[in-house]
């Protein structure tokens, strides 16, 4: 009996050690990659940083593409989780109150999160690595689908309609410009991150429901004519 309780014991301790190893050596590659860009960093690298070897990392990642591809998972589990997202969009709120969540939780950790998984996904986006089409396919992609129904509930638009990607494409904008413009180079957008995050997310709150309320004025006098 007592064996029995001490190899759970030892099972679990190991099991526990395993997790802080794999998520150690994700956290120093993470920062690598948002740093150097995949093709610039080596497995060699992320073990002397780590402190590791590669054995560790074909073990916890299978292969050093599968770390990568671990990386801009945390990147998607950290911001806007698809949980959180999809729980929002089923939620009872009133429409226009879903989709403003949606954008200050989004545009605050933008502004405010300023760690490697924001830095790493804008340089995915500029320069795609090889691993970029999965990472869209399985990441982001099926936070569109639900971005969609949010806008769709608060416009009234069709899920099918070429209006609702334009819809989609003009709030989700201020938020692509906002993940991929620099914080360390002085660009003109530069005065524009130093202003109160609160400002800023109520300035692009007003004009996203000021844009939707008249593409859903449009459509109902379209209907009407």
């Amino acid at each position: 009996m007592n064996t029995v309780h001490s190899d759970t014991t030892q099972t679990r301790s190991h099991r526990r050690d395993g997790n802080v190893t794999r998520a150690h050596i994700l956290e120093i590659a993470g920062q690598l990659f948002a740093e150097r860009g995949f093709a610039n960093t080596t497995s060699k690298l992320v073990c002397t940083q780590a402190q590791t070897n590669p054995a560790a990392v074909n073990y916890h990642f299978g292969s050093f593409g599968g770390l990568y591809l671990a990386a801009l998972q945390e990147v998607h589990q950290r911001l806007l989780n698809l949980d959180y997202l999809t729980a929002l969009a089923d939620s009872a709120l009133p429409a226009r109150d879903k989709l403003t969540q949606f954008i200050e939780s989004l545009l605050h950790d933008l502004l405010e999160q300023r760690c490697w998984h924001t830095r790493l996904w804008a340089r995915e986006l500029m320069t795609p690595s090889p691993y970029a089409a999965e990472a869209i396919k399985n990441y982001a992609l099926p936070k569109f689908g639900v971005i969609n129904r949010l806008v769709a509930e608060v416009t009234g638009l069709a899920m099918d309609a070429p209006s609702l990607q334009r819809c989609v494409l003009s709030v989700m904008s201020p938020c692509m410009v906002l993940l991929v413009v620099s914080h360390e180079l002085d660009t003109p957008l530069t005065p524009i991150l130093h202003q109160p995050t609160v400002d800023l997310v109520e300035h692009i709150k007003l004009f996203m429901l000021a844009g939707l309320d008249a593409v859903t004025q449009q459509q109902l006098n379209s209907q009407g004519s």
